[in-house]
Order: structure tokens, then sequence, then C-alpha cells
């Protein structure tokens, strides 16, 4: 039965994706020409990410159930770098060197993330949603999206995590906090 279901989900997804390609330019942030030598422009992405979003991550410990938050990305074109601000505090997001991180890993404790905080489901008897699903629909290949990495505090009141931007408006990322785990965040403007 999920074998239909899979089936159906992965046609809407390539249907959309294909109508996606098909009606517009291409997606200015995950795309071939902002990469060079399998590194994206930071001065052709940042102006394009920089601004308000909003997060939603599943709730652990004292704050269950779904938390969403606002944050800025703020761009500093003198240095050519990127800011996560959040209630006062700011921090660099620094780019994932080397290839980038797979998200629903809980880097921490070394094992995937635990089904139960992902943020991007299915419904029904579906086997959950994956990422790289949610990226094509944005008209961008998962593994070329501009990830960075960013980190609040230190030792045991230490926060941090991996951001993936799919689109100028949409992004997936996975935190860590050292006193409540991991979870997916669904991160959009």
């Amino acid at each position: 039965m999920a074998g239909p279901a899979l089936a159906r989900t992965a046609a809407l997804l390539i249907a959309m994706a294909t109508s996606a390609l098909a009606d517009g330019p291409p997606n200015p942030v995950c795309h071939a020409d902002v990469h060079r030598a399998g590194k994206f422009d930071l001065r052709q992405v940042g102006p394009l990410i920089a601004g308000t979003w909003t997060e939603a991550a599943i709730g652990v410990s004292v704050a269950t159930g779904v938390q969403k938050s606002t944050f800025e990305i703020i761009y500093d074109r003198n240095r050519n770098r990127l800011y996560l601000g959040q209630d006062g505090i700011q921090t660099e997001l620094a780019p994932v060197r080397g290839g980038n991180k797979p998200l629903r890993f809980d880097f921490v404790r070394g094992e995937p993330m635990d089904p139960q905080f992902y943020m991007l489901t299915s419904t029904g008897s579906e086997p959950p949603a994956e990422p790289f699903e949610w990226a094509l629909v944005q008209d961008c290949l998962i593994a070329s999206a501009p990830q960075f990495e960013w980190q609040f505090g230190s030792g045991t009141r230490r926060s941090d995590g991996i951001i993936s931007f799919f689109s100028a408006n949409e992004a997936m990322g996975t935190k860590r906090n050292s006193a409540r785990g991991v979870r997916e965040q669904l991160i959009s403007r």
C-alpha cells in the first residue's frame, strides 16, 4: 500500500518541480551559476537570504509541541560574512566546508535523528518526506544548497546547528541543544 502512495508523491513532486522549472528563471540561491568549483559565492547568495525568517521546530522536554520563533540573517558586505541574530544575540553563519553535511543527523551522538523530531512529515501510512524532495520542489539539488553552521554558547550551555537554504524563501535545518537533543527546523519567510 505504501508503494502506490510513494509513487503518487514522487510523481507530484516531479510535476511540481518540472512546472517550476518551466515557468520561471532558475532558483538564484540554489543554482549552478552561483556555485564555483563546488563552493557557492557568498557575495551572490548573502544578499538573497538576508532578512527576517521564521522557524518551526518540534519542542522537547519542558517546551513541547511545535516551537516557533523569528530570527534575522544579516549580510555584512564589507566582511563578506553572514550573521544569525535572535533576541539581541548574534553569531556567525559559517559556510560548511568539505561538502554539505546531512540533515536529520545528530553529530553529537553520532547517529540519525529520531523521526519523532521531524518537522517535514507525510500524512497517512506513507514514509516521512525527505529533505531532498522538498529541495527538489524548490528547483534545488540538496547537495548544492548553500549550507551554513552556527553556534551559540559553549559547554553545557551550547546550541548549534546547520541550515540549508533551498531558495530565497525556504530553508531547512537541524539544531542541537546540549540539554534537549536534536530537532528539525522548517524555516521560511
